[in-house]
C-alpha cells in the first residue's frame, strides 16, 4: 500500500518536470489528459484509490517522451506496465 503511494508521488513528480499540472477534483469523469490552451493537465477524481490515480497518470505519461529521465526502476516498470 506504502509502495503504491510512493508511485503515485513521483509520477507526480514527473509530471512537475514535464510542466503537465495534475488536479484531483470532484468529479463523475474517470479522468485522464487534457489540453488547455496549449498546457496539459490531468484531473482524476478526488476520490478515487491511489491505485487509480497512479495508472491514469501513468497511461497519460506514456503519450510523452520520458526516455531521457532518471526514473526509479519501479516507476518505470509501473508506467511500462499501465
Amino acid at each position: 500500500m506504502k509502495q503504491i503511494k510512493m508511485i503515485l508521488e513521483e509520477l507526480t513528480e514527473i509530471c512537475n518536470k514535464l510542466d503537465i499540472k495534475v488536479r484531483f477534483e470532484k468529479t463523475t469523469a474517470k479522468g485522464g489528459l487534457c489540453k488547455v490552451n496549449d498546457k496539459y493537465m490531468i484531473i482524476i477524481d478526488r476520490k478515487a484509490t491511489d491505485e487509480y490515480k497512479a495508472n491514469v497518470i501513468a497511461n497519460s505519461l506514456k503519450k510523452f517522451d520520458i526516455e531521457n529521465l532518471h526514473l526509479k526502476p519501479k516507476v518505470r516498470d509501473f508506467i511500462d506496465n499501465a
